[in-house]
């Protein structure tokens, strides 16, 4: 019994689950400005502003990441009524680039290659004036090791019944 526990230990110290850390840097806007919150972490934010005007507004955000990732990116508008179209393009240098046509806040999920830089576009928007924000949070899977630990106390504690019973 004491080396079942000795081992359930040394198991509850040795794994730990993470979330990859990524970087954010703005790269480039057109009739907007742009701004980050966040540029390091699990979650990085990036802002910014555009103004009203005939011609159309891009904003360019390039994210690395620390390792392979899914990804959460979700955009947001402010208020989201001022965006009537626009067009998100993802590229993360590997997978053919993502396009998506959108009218207001949206969200998806991208893979995020370590040792490649991934481009976050908003084409073509249309001229109102409101805020926009990015994030970008980097997703963590839960190991299967971590299972373990859901099911080491209740296997311990049915051996613990029935070593009771026997006796």
């Amino acid at each position: 019994m004491k080396q079942a526990m000795l081992f359930a230990i040394a198991l509850f110290t040795t794994v730990s689950a993470h979330a990859a850390t990524l970087t954010i840097n703005p790269t480039g806007s057109t009739n907007a400005t742009q701004t980050t919150s966040v540029d390091t972490g699990s979650t990085v934010l990036g802002s910014g502003t555009v103004t009203n005007g005939d011609e159309p507004w891009s904003s360019t955000y390039d994210v690395t990441t620390t390792e392979d990732t899914s990804t959460i990116i979700e955009w947001s508008f402010n208020p989201v009524a001022a965006l009537t179209e626009a067009t998100i393009s993802f590229d993360n240098g590997v997978d053919p680039v993502q396009l998506f046509d959108i009218s207001g806040d949206f969200r998806f999920t991208g893979l995020i290659y370590a040792g490649t830089v991934a481009s976050v576009n908003l084409l073509n928007g249309n001229r109102n004036t409101f805020k926009y924000d990015v994030s970008l949070q980097s997703v963590s899977e839960v190991p299967v090791p971590a299972a373990f630990f859901l099911l080491a106390p209740a296997l311990l504690g049915f051996l613990g019944l029935r070593r009771k019973n026997v006796l």
